[in-house]
């Protein structure tokens, strides 16, 4: 599928009194991509989140989701989008069926009764929830109530999902299955994902595109795997020696290219400025003082590498 800009967010502002929540957010998502938005506690995610469904103004600046303008076209954008709040199970009602809190949603939404009945069914069915479509919400495990809360937010087909936090609050094994989910419905049915987490791990799983923020700015954008090269100029490399493990450590704190030299069980760390050039000078080096070595390997960098470089940078 060929990318194009669905998501286009322009220098968004929103203030509580003196905090400036979001500080002139520009960001494009393409369509259907997972996009993150990575950040801590308080960062602004939320916020953001907000503007883009509708539930908040922006003081200043606008976006526009799946072509329809947030602050001209609000009821568009509500049509277009699924929104999974955080903990989106709280959004369920819960002494009503699965089914019947989707067949109350479908109504919300205006989906045709014949149409609701099939997607209702096609929904359970694919998030394992059709056994459970008689029991009360309320009832349902806590991983399972998530799932359901997804089912009410892709009940009308949307073209946008906007997710904070999809996976907060659930164990491990329910939290692996909602991403498998999400992973699936980009893939199968090319819906655009814009997802909120503080969890660098998830996000390095699922998302095409990530963008960091802290304190309302973004600190950086773009896809992914580009990010994570983004500090490919200086690369953290694992050496093994055979012997002489402090020799090759004195070698290697001795050469101004090489930075942060510690020794990690039988191997040295080694942060390398442009290891291009200069990885054949230290591998010269540790030869000429006889030491053997058994292997050289980049350590691949993620995203927790990088989000931690640009915060403190952000810092300096």
């Amino acid at each position: 599928m060929e990318l194009n800009n669905e998501v286009i967010i322009n220098n968004l502002v929103k203030r509580f009194d003196e905090i400036v929540a979001v500080n002139e957010v520009s960001l494009e998502v393409p369509a259907g991509s997972i996009f993150g938005l990575l950040g801590p506690n308080g960062a602004g995610k939320s916020t953001t989140l907000r503007l883009l469904c509708t539930l908040l103004r922006p003081d200043s600046g606008t976006a526009s989701v799946a072509g329809h303008d947030i602050l001209e076209e609000p009821v568009n954008v509500r049509e277009c989008t699924g929104v999974l709040p955080e903990e989106g199970s709280h959004t369920l009602y819960p002494s009503l069926t699965s089914y019947e809190n989707l067949e109350y949603f479908a109504k919300l939404y205006d989906v045709p009764e014949e149409e609701a009945k099939k997607r209702i069914e096609d929904l359970l069915k694919f998030m394992d929830l059709w056994e459970r479509r008689n029991d009360p919400a309320g009832e349902l495990s806590t991983g399972n109530r998530q799932r359901l809360a997804l089912c009410r937010a892709l009940l009308h087909n949307p073209s946008v999902l906007l997710l904070d936090e999809p996976t907060s609050s659930l164990d491990p094994i329910a939290a692996k299955r909602v991403r498998e989910l999400i992973l699936k419905l980009a893939k199968q049915y090319g819906q655009t994902f814009f997802i909120n987490s503080h969890n660098l791990a998830e996000v390095q799983r699922l998302c095409d595109y990530i963008a960091i923020i802290d304190e309302g700015k973004i600190l950086l954008s773009g896809r992914t795997d580009e990010l994570r090269r983004r500090l490919q100029s200086k690369q953290v490399f694992k050496l093994r020696v055979a012997d002489n493990i402090e020799t090759a450590k004195s070698i290697a704190e001795g050469l101004d290219f090489i930075f942060d030299v510690s020794i990690e069980s039988d191997s040295l760390m080694l942060t390398i400025l442009d290891p291009v050039s200069n990885n054949s000078v230290l591998i010269r080096k540790l030869l000429n003082a006889n030491i053997a070595i058994i292997e050289l390997a980049e350590e691949e960098m993620t995203l927790e590498d990088l989000y931690l470089q640009v915060i403190k940078e952000e810092e300096q």
